[in-house]
């Protein structure tokens, strides 16, 4: 019974990705863009206080 229901989850996992993938774009990120998502990423699992605007701001920038 358990099983079922995980593959069920797994399906419904599976498809609401398949969505996300034709509603949010894609975009290329180059090496540079890419490091700084990942020390972006890396202060914040640190707990290190990072605000969604400044996130945002420094990949629209990196973007550009």
């Amino acid at each position: 019974m358990i099983e079922k229901i995980y593959r069920e989850v797994l399906t419904i996992r599976e498809k609401l990705e398949a969505i996300e993938r034709l509603i949010i774009p894609e975009e290329d990120v180059g090496g540079e863009e890419l490091d700084e998502i990942r020390a972006l990423k890396s202060e914040a699992l640190r707990g290190e206080a990072v605000s969604w605007d400044e996130v945002k701001e420094k990949v629209e920038e990196l973007i550009k």
